[in-house]
This record gives structure tokens, sequence and C-alpha cells, in this order.
């Protein structure tokens, strides 16, 4: 029998990982935040010059 030592793909894989999570915590997320919030306050700003101040 030969013996087999398993390859360290292990390892790689997570720190693929690794960086993807990073990736998405730190660089993905704040920009579809910040993303999402100015498309919101866009679309307020665009209502309010054609429709007026909505009124309380």
């Amino acid at each position: 029998m030969t013996n087999q030592h398993p390859q360290k793909k292990h390892t790689s894989n997570k720190k693929d990982e690794l960086k993807a999570l990073c990736f998405i915590i730190f660089i993905l997320f704040p920009a579809l935040s910040i993303t999402f919030v100015s498309i919101y306050g866009f679309i307020i700003w665009m209502i309010q010059a054609f429709g007026g101040v909505v009124a309380h």
C-alpha cells in the first residue's frame, strides 16, 4: 500500500473564504448601504421636487 497524504487545499480554501468574507463585510455591505440610502434620498427628493412637500 502506498501512503497517500491529502493535499493542502483545505487551508487555501479557508483563506479564500476569509478573503471573500472580508470583501463582503468591508466593501460590499457598506457600498450597497450607501447606494440604497442615496437612491432612497433621490426618490424622496424627486417626489418633493415635482409633487411639493407632503403636508403633515
